[in-house]
């Protein structure tokens, strides 16, 4: 058994060290002297692995602009060769089979294991695209960083689950860890079409020093965080990840503590098992279908070419496409940030299809507008207009209240706990195969049929999504799910079980035979609909 890097003495002082500097820093009703640790160092730690992989987006629509002439002639997008494409899309395909991977092995590593190698290996991407010349080099480090972005994208969830597990439906103001989480990512784009607009090193080591700084960081805080609870419980170390749980949550949930502690100790089912036990296939395969689209309503995508799609659309006034581009992404950054408000009211089923049919107009005159400027000979004055760039604004502000994070919240939302962590890593490998479908066949279709009709093919896609949400998922929250005689799942984010229960055998599932103690008759518990004398309330899980 590996030693903890500091032992119990040092790791009290240095918990009391970040109590005392941080205490006047953060504030709110989530921060408490005993989980102090948990707000402190797992957000930003979990938020710089999404930022890096944040950064692997947008590497190549800058890089690819930046040519090694003399002149310094930015190069347009139809014009990149079949191998520049090759290297935009390579990490998407790698996140795809490495989420698979890690979802195989990590009961062998480790998830801190996993997570400290994703860091090592974001940082060696950076050197070998800082110093490396040729094709294969730089293959080679969008595959390390394709290879880090997979592991995180798929332990990362789960391990910030942890350390909110047992209070997240008794504590009504929890951390904003899906929040940080979501908003890191961008943020990450953002840094990468940031850096672009400032003159670039000669020396190659500060440029792989500036984006090592990241990864580096992660690690850094990955170093002082526990061990994983739940692999500690897979693995046979209940005691350890028992300690690990009362070190990082208050004491008002620590009963529930246990019930997370006993879930944890079943074996974990495999992706297609999963699958098979979640029963309802036709909510589940609608679910997995959100996050294609995800991909294919085309946000996305954009943001590996996005400065050079800017300037197909049309010259903005007092910009380059360069300074467009990061303007846009800082908008994105920001509407994700702020879509936590507009969750609270709305239910994700009526955001996702509101989100579509705006895409679906944005792109809709986006597309007449590149279409009209391809097909006529527009006067020179014409062509710089502010209203290409208004209309990607409300396509990626769409995107971020949208499909961003709400095919995400239903997913957990829906489905059963012990089946989450592989749904999980299955939606994430639909996400990225489809994104390295698009990023593929984009300069393709730009080439041959225009920047036009490819946002018009964008804005049928996104009436498709809004259909399939309107017709194949729930409209309530109380009874969400299409329930099948005899499968009933025991989780505590179901929406049809109530969550109220204390105790996980207790079967409140209808229409699970239950021994009624109230005044609606025996035998049954039926939803709310069904009840004609003294109703029970069923509530639903939060939605972030």
């Amino acid at each position: 058994m590996r030693k903890p890097l500091l032992n119990e003495r040092w790791t009290s002082i240095l918990y009391t060290l970040v109590d005392i500097s941080s205490i006047s820093q953060l504030r709110g009703p989530f921060l408490t002297s005993r989980a102090i640790f948990n707000n402190i160092d797992i957000f930003p730690t979990a938020a710089l692995t999404y930022a890096t992989a944040g950064t692997m987006v947008g590497w190549s629509s800058g890089t690819f602009r930046r040519s090694t002439l003399p002149s310094s002639q930015p190069v347009p997008l139809p014009l990149l060769d079949n191998w520049s494409i090759s290297l935009a899309a390579t990490p998407a395909i790698v996140i795809t089979v490495t989420v698979c991977v890690v979802h195989r092995s990590y009961r062998w590593i480790g998830t801190k294991a996993f997570l400290l190698t994703a860091s090592l290996l974001a940082i060696g991407a950076s050197a070998l695209d800082a110093f490396g010349a040729t094709f294969w080099s730089a293959s080679a480090a969008r595959i390390l960083a394709g290879i880090s972005a997979g592991i995180a994208f798929t332990l990362v969830p789960s391990y910030v689950d942890e350390f909110g597990s047992a209070s997240r439906l008794t504590t009504p103001n929890r951390p904003p860890l899906d929040e940080i989480l979501a908003t890191a990512f961008p943020f990450g784009v953002l840094l990468r079409f940031g850096a672009d607009l400032l003159p670039q090193p000669v020396d190659p080591m500060w440029n792989a020093v500036r984006w090592g700084v990241l990864p580096t960081l992660a690690f850094a805080g990955l170093l002082f965080l526990p061990e994983s609870a739940r692999y500690l419980c897979v693995t046979g170390r209940v005691s350890q990840a028992a300690l690990i749980l009362q070190r990082t949550h208050e004491p008002t949930v620590q009963p529930g503590l246990q019930e997370c502690l006993a879930r944890w100790q079943q074996p974990g089912p495999g992706l297609i098992e999963a699958v098979k036990r979640q029963a309802n296939l036709t909510l589940l395969i609608p679910l997995l279908a959100l996050f294609a689209f995800q991909a294919f309503v085309g946000a996305l995508p954009m943001m590996f070419y996005l400065a050079d799609v800017l300037e197909l659309a049309g010259q903005q006034v007092h910009r380059s496409p360069e300074q467009a581009a990061a303007i846009l992404v800082a908008i994105f950054t920001l509407a994700v940030v702020f879509s936590r408000y507009l969750n609270s009211p709305l239910h994700p089923r009526t955001v996702l299809v509101l989100c579509s049919l705006l895409m679906a107009l944005a792109t809709l005159a986006l597309g007449w507008h590149c279409h009209e400027r391809r097909t006529r000979n527009l006067d020179p004055s014409d062509a710089y207009s502010e209203w290409p760039f208004l209309c990607f604004v409300l396509v990626f502000v769409a995107y971020a209240l949208g499909f961003y994070r709400q095919p995400a919240t239903l997913l957990a939302a829906e489905v059963a706990d012990e089946n989450l962590f592989a749904l999980r890593t299955i939606a994430t490998a639909i996400c990225w195969g489809s994104v390295y479908l698009c990023v593929r066949i984009l300069p393709v279709l730009l080439n041959t049929i225009g920047l036009g009709w490819v946002l018009w093919n964008i804005a049928l896609v996104a009436l498709s999504a809004a259909g399939v949400v309107l017709l194949c998922l729930p409209g309530q929250d109380d009874y969400a799910h299409k329930v099948l005689p005899g499968v009933c799942p025991n989780s505590m984010t179901s929406s049809v079980c109530s969550s109220g229960s204390s105790s996980p055998s207790v079967n409140t599932c209808w229409p699970c035979s239950h021994t009624s103690t109230g005044s609606t008759g025996p035998g049954t518990i039926a939803p709310e609909m069904f009840q004609y004398g003294e109703k029970q309330q069923v509530t639903g899980p939060e939605m972030v």
